[in-house]
């Protein structure tokens, strides 16, 4: 008889306790949101890993303000992000709405000590050069679909743990649930983080090689590429 094929098992949904309270990582660590309190330790992460940190972010998870939408979205709340966010652009506060569509995550060690960071956002960038591009309520639309990986950082001493993979991983799998669209990033020629990302299933692009997110949006090409001596990286959610 032939054998029967096994099933791949569904992933498990994400909830918003359990992104407070953590998931188990690797080497015994706990991957879960940011908390207020470590937002000095966050800085510190993140600003290793990037010289364009905005002390805005951080000052917006000190506060208790990134992710406040990203949680509403996973307790199933309707319209969790829709309906604030077109409220938030009638009222002039787009960067409060962005702060609350922001994802600060920690990878924190058995001892206690935060080993890792990541934080994703809303694409600025993409925002501005839709609206510019003559198409404002696509704009807006840009901000629930397409998310910016702004850093990823893992301490030195726990490198070579896949801390970074993890990370990356809750972050993907949180959005994707949301029913985002792109995650991007960049990172410095230099650096040499193709592999890197290439195994978490991006793919990454030459230098001065851009790529195309108007068209789904809008339907228009919109021209998308990383800064000088930077490279792009993205990955689009499969149907």
């Amino acid at each position: 008889m032939a054998k029967r094929k096994k099933r791949s098992q569904p992933s498990l949904r994400l909830t918003r306790q359990k992104l407070v309270d953590g998931f188990t990582g690797p080497d015994q660590t706990c991957i879960r949101l940011a908390r207020p309190e470590e937002s000095h330790r966050v800085g510190e992460l993140l600003k290793a890993a990037t010289a364009e940190m905005e002390q805005a972010h951080l000052d917006g998870v000190a506060a208790g303000r990134c992710g406040t939408w990203l949680l509403e979205g996973l307790s199933g709340v309707d319209r969790a992000l829709t309906e604030p966010l077109v409220r938030a652009a009638a009222e002039g506060r787009l960067q409060e709405a962005a702060l609350a569509l922001t994802l600060p995550l920690v990878a924190q060690a058995r001892d206690g000590e935060l080993v890792g960071a990541l934080l994703a956002l809303p694409p600025g960038t993409v925002v501005q050069t839709v609206r510019d591009a003559g198409y404002p309520q696509h704009a807006l639309l840009a901000m629930l679909k397409y998310v910016k990986l702004k850093a990823l950082a893992v301490a030195q001493e726990a490198q070579g743990q896949g801390l970074g993979a993890a990370l990356l991983k809750r972050c993907t799998q949180l959005y994707w649930q949301l029913d985002f669209m792109l995650l991007y990033g960049e990172f410095e020629t230099e650096r040499a983080l193709g592999p890197f990302y290439e195994r978490q299933g991006f793919t990454v692009l030459e230098p001065g090689e851009s790529t195309d997110v108007g068209y789904v949006l809008t339907g228009r090409p919109i021209g998308l590429g990383a800064g000088p001596g930077e490279q792009l990286f993205l990955r689009w959610r499969r149907s």
